[in-house]
């Protein structure tokens, strides 16, 4: 079954640094080609996670993909330092929202993705796919009345990394208390 506050937390965790770079992204280029390049990219990222999750949950054993936790609380301990990634401007449109989205976000959403992934079912994979699209609409329909208001990209730029920090670490606990992790250590010590 899929644990939709577990994916929606994942997926707004991963994509809240986004949503600042989407408010200039829609100043700059239209609607359309900002929603076609976003769910380009995510989609690029999620089958990426998805496709080395379920490769792990193959040959790991379930408690074992639990240390992959580790990785989103690493990224929420640690930080980033995030320049903001601008429009080159030999791309338009759709391949430049792509670019930037996989360039700002790639690395990190695979690293955060991985864990959870590995930890589904195919049918849940699919079906968190879906829901991620519909949340990626969501969002940049959001940027785009948001971004009509100078108080939330205030609040974005000041607040926003603290909020994915802890959303990672979150994500993170979650990963290895699902996983059995905990209860296997503590069957090992014990």
């Amino acid at each position: 079954m899929l644990n939709l506050p577990l994916v929606t937390m994942l997926f707004v965790g991963v994509n809240l640094d986004f949503f600042v770079i989407l408010l200039f992204l829609l100043q700059k280029y239209r609607f359309k080609d900002t929603l076609v390049g976003y769910i380009l990219g995510m989609l690029s990222v999620f089958f990426i996670s998805s496709l080395l999750g379920q490769t792990i949950q193959t040959f790991v054993p379930e408690w074992a993909i639990g240390l992959l936790g580790l990785i989103p609380i690493y990224m929420g301990i640690k930080g980033e330092d995030d320049d903001e990634v601008q429009a080159n401007h030999q791309y338009k449109g759709i391949l430049s929202v792509l670019f930037i989205y996989i360039a700002s976000c790639g690395a990190d959403n695979i690293a955060v993705y991985v864990p959870v992934l590995a930890t589904m079912s195919l049918h849940a994979v699919i079906i968190t796919a879906i829901y991620f699209i519909i949340l990626t609409i969501i969002s940049i329909t959001l940027a785009y009345y948001f971004g009509k208001l100078s108080f939330i990209q205030k609040f974005f730029q000041r607040w926003g990394e603290h909020a994915t920090r802890i959303i990672y670490i979150l994500i993170g606990l979650f990963v290895m208390i699902d996983t059995g992790l905990f209860t296997h250590i503590l069957k090992w010590l014990l």
